[in-house]
C-alpha cells in the first residue's frame, strides 16, 4: 500500500499547475477563448519552471496541425501575445502523442525556464488562429507548468 501511494505522488511532483479545459461539441470557435487562471500557484522563487501546453484531437480533426493564439503575462505584469504551432499529426497521416480510443495528447513546450511568483496571479488565454470558425475534432485544451529538475 506504501509503495503504490509513493508511486502516485511521485507522478505529479514538480507540477506545480495542469489543468484541462473541455471543447463545448468538439468544435472549437474562432471567438471561443480558453482561459487558465494560475493563481495561487505552490512555486518557489528560487525555482525555474517550464510551460506545456497539451492538446487532445480526435480523429475527426481535418489538419496535421494547429495553429493557437496565446495571450499570456508569465515573464511580465504586461500581456504578451504568441503564435505557436502545434504538429498534430506526421507527414504520413499518423496522429502524433500518446492516445488510445480515437484521442489524442500532444504536449509541446510553450516558456521554459521561467521564474514564478506565487503572490502574482498569471493568466494564458488561448485560441485557434485556423481559417475556419468553427474547428472540429479539438476535444481538449491544457496547459502544465512543471518545476525543473535541478533548477
Amino acid at each position: 500500500m506504501i509503495a503504490v501511494v509513493a508511486l502516485l505522488s511521485s507522478c505529479n511532483e514538480g507540477e506545480a499547475y495542469y489543468r484541462f479545459h473541455a471543447v463545448n461539441n468538439n468544435h472549437w470557435s474562432k471567438q471561443a477563448a480558453v482561459d487558465f487562471l494560475l493563481d495561487s500557484l505552490s512555486v518557489a522563487p528560487d525555482r525555474k519552471y517550464d510551460v506545456v501546453l497539451e492538446i487532445v484531437n480526435n480523429n475527426l480533426y481535418p489538419y496535421r496541425d494547429i495553429w493557437l493564439l496565446v495571450e499570456q503575462n508569465l515573464t511580465d505584469t504586461a500581456f504578451v501575445n504568441d503564435t505557436v504551432e502545434v504538429k498534430l499529426a506526421g507527414l504520413q497521416g499518423k496522429w502524433l502523442g500518446a492516445g488510445s480510443a480515437g484521442l489524442y495528447q500532444v504536449s509541446v513546450p510553450y516558456k521554459t525556464s521561467v521564474s514564478l511568483d506565487s503572490a502574482r496571479a498569471y493568466r494564458i488565454r488561448i485560441r485557434h488562429a485556423m481559417k475556419e470558425t468553427s474547428l472540429k475534432g479539438i476535444e481538449k485544451v491544457g496547459v502544465l507548468v512543471k518545476r525543473l529538475e535541478g533548477g
